[in-house]
């Protein structure tokens, strides 16, 4: 307890505090039980979308995938934190108790799975957040206010003490450990996870030559953070989520993001006079970003383009030959 009491002290007297935005750091941790080519025990840490740390039972230490930083001291209390972390951790999913649990259930390999971590909006810490999970399905979940179990796992109902010890815990031990290292990160990765990178936005309208159905489809890429609100609108009116096909928020190449909304529209709808609009509003931008699209006459642009487009390479091909015939005639004059 005594080494918990100065690493607190320390981590208070070293970490800068610093106007960021909304940011999280979590830890994944997973404990299998049984044999496999795995490690036991594996867990890594996330700021944001970055992995700073990772640490397995193989290896029996912490493994930094930040770059070094230049206040050795300062990360060195850093990493101690993590490590008394990553001991809690480490011996509670290691309890026997989790052993002869599943010792009575099917033999075999299991796993159980734990992630934590905090959140700091605008540097105003949030609680810690714990949740477990068995074999993929969830079994509890623990923060400052709420404490639920799975009714299927009653051998992990805490009693009223055990749940009051926990919640002392995270209090006085957990919270303190998690924002401060948060706080480190983030001024320590801030050309990383504090960067803003505006996204670019296009619609795009693709008309179906056999049904005649237009999808209108709002792309966003290349933003940064990950966070974006991305809406289409019906002359100025929100298009209920049900008419929309969404798009995960992915990751390209380059560290940026991006993601899409579909919209289907019937032919019958598409000959009728509407304003789409796609709408996104993002860290990086100082206004929300507009881009509209107007159906009716034009709905069949890319239909009316491809005839257009055909017509030309027949006529070209008419004057070519005619070309030919009558280059032919005049070899034969000669």
């Amino acid at each position: 307890m005594k080494r918990i009491t100065a690493l607190l002290f320390l981590l208070q007297a070293t970490v800068t505090v610093v106007n960021t935005g909304s940011h999280s750091i979590w830890a994944f941790s997973t404990f299998i039980y049984g044999q496999t080519k795995f490690p036991e025990f594996s867990i890594l840490a996330f700021v944001d979308d970055l992995q700073v740390l990772y640490y397995d039972s193989n290896i029996k230490k912490i493994i930094s995938r930040s770059q070094p930083s230049s206040t050795k001291g300062v990360e060195d209390i850093m990493l101690l934190g993590a490590n008394i972390a990553v001991e809690v951790i480490y011996s509670g999913m290691k309890h026997p108790a989790h052993e002869r649990f599943f010792a009575n259930h099917t033999e075999g390999v299991h796993v159980h799975q734990k992630l934590a971590g905090c959140v700091l909006d605008n540097d105003k810490p949030s609680q810690v957040m714990v949740w477990d999970a068995y074999d993929g399905i969830k079994v509890m979940h623990f923060d400052l206010h709420n404490h639920t179990v799975n009714p299927l796992w009653p051998e992990f109902i805490w009693t009223t003490k055990a749940a009051e010890i926990f919640l002392m815990e995270l209090i006085n031990i957990y919270q303190p450990i998690c924002v401060q290292t948060l706080k480190y990160y983030l001024e320590k990765e801030k050309n990383i996870v504090l960067r803003k990178e505006r996204p670019r936005v296009r619609l795009i309208q693709k008309t179906c030559r056999e049904t005649g159905v237009v999808k209108v489809s709002c792309l966003a890429t290349g933003f940064y953070p990950r966070h974006i609100n991305l809406t289409m609108l019906r002359d100025d009116r929100p298009i209920p989520d049900e008419e929309l096909t969404f798009g995960a928020v992915l990751p390209n190449g380059d560290g940026t993001y991006q993601t899409s909304r579909t919209l289907s529209i019937s032919s019958e709808t598409a000959r009728e006079k509407h304003r789409y609009t796609c709408s996104v509003t993002h860290l990086a931008l100082d206004n929300k970003l507009d881009i509209n699209w107007e159906s009716g006459e034009g709905a069949d642009v890319a239909v009316i383009s491809s005839v257009v487009v055909v017509l030309v390479l027949v006529l070209v091909l008419i004057f070519a030959i005619r070309a030919f015939i009558v280059y032919k005639k005049r070899r034969r004059g000669i």
